[in-house]
């Protein structure tokens, strides 16, 4: 038998020649609605004013506008109209007794917050790292914190008279477990990751409180100084309604008492911008202090 040499046998298939593998590219139109790629969707204008904080002034300066017109509509002793209001504040700011009831105020209010806001953080740190501590105060301290302050009032007065003394301790005791819880849970739950790190580092117990516990609980810290210090400013200005002889808890009772209806208003007026204020100026400082935490947590839309 004998094969010719220029002929290959093969088996199976036999393979076509590659094309190419082209794929048409799809229709695009140009669309002018269409953001670009990774850019946020922006949402509709009527979303946007409704998440501004305008629209909140907005729906304060219609109720204004509804005061306004209700009590022109409807004169009587008992209702005053928001330009009698304006006209009266205005007056007794300049040339009244509200701004000396004012300061007077302010000056008892924030000697309480502050002396409550160093002791609360220096023993709730303190309560959450150190058992011994906690040990010791946390049986007082839960008896004292359910305790109303109308009924330590009677009290302090009796020991401290009704002078600053009095006001002072009274606001420092109704500010201080706001701060105290809020610092001993921020303190008691540090990651122990972190604690082992510091271990790890050689870092001594008064090293590790100050670069680790410390701003570990400090978000959680000024949550309960923001809460005190409204509770600071009610209270402040609830003692001198009760037992006060100034402030504008004092002045307050006295415009009462004489159905000063214009004023009762002015006084309440001063005391909600007054709050507002001290809120406004408390997250200024939180924003600076906190910039760390709130560069990692806070999202923009």
């Amino acid at each position: 038998m004998t094969t010719n040499p220029t002929v290959t046998r093969t088996t199976g298939a036999v393979p076509l020649p590659a094309t190419p593998d082209v794929t048409p590219e799809p229709d695009v139109t140009p669309d002018a609605s269409s953001s670009a790629a990774g850019a946020p969707k922006r949402r509709p204008w009527i979303l946007r004013a409704l998440r501004s904080r305008a629209f909140g002034w907005l729906v304060f300066a219609a109720a204004l506008v509804a005061w306004q017109r209700y009590a022109t509509a409807n004169p009587s002793p008992r209702y005053a109209t928001v330009t009698d209001v304006a006209v009266q504040w205005w007056d007794q700011i300049l040339g009244g007794p509200l701004l000396t009831a004012t300061l007077q105020t302010l000056r008892t209010m924030l000697i309480g917050y502050g002396v409550a806001a160093v002791l609360a953080v220096v023993i709730g740190v303190l309560m959450a790292r150190v058992r011994l501590v906690y040990v010791l105060l946390e049986p007082p301290l839960e008896l004292l914190r359910p305790m109303p302050i109308s009924a330590v009032i009677p009290l302090l007065i009796l020991y401290l008279g009704i002078d600053d003394a009095m006001k002072i301790s009274v606001v420092a005791l109704a500010a201080f477990f706001h701060i105290l819880l809020n610092a001993y849970s921020g303190a008691g739950s540090t990651h122990r990751t972190m604690m082992d790190t510091a271990r790890t580092f050689g870092l001594t117990w008064r090293q590790t409180m100050a670069e680790i516990v410390i701003p570990a609980a400090a978000p959680s810290i000024f949550v309960g100084l923001r809460s005190a210090l409204a509770a600071s400013l009610v209270i402040s200005v609830v003692v001198g309604m009760i037992a006060g002889n100034d402030g504008l808890g004092h002045l307050l009772m006295i415009q009462q008492q004489s159905f000063q209806v214009t004023d009762l208003i002015v006084g309440a007026v001063t005391i909600a911008m007054l709050g507002y204020a001290l809120n406004a100026a408390f997250l200024f400082i939180e924003r600076r202090v906190l910039h760390w935490h709130f560069g990692a947590t806070r999202t923009h839309d």
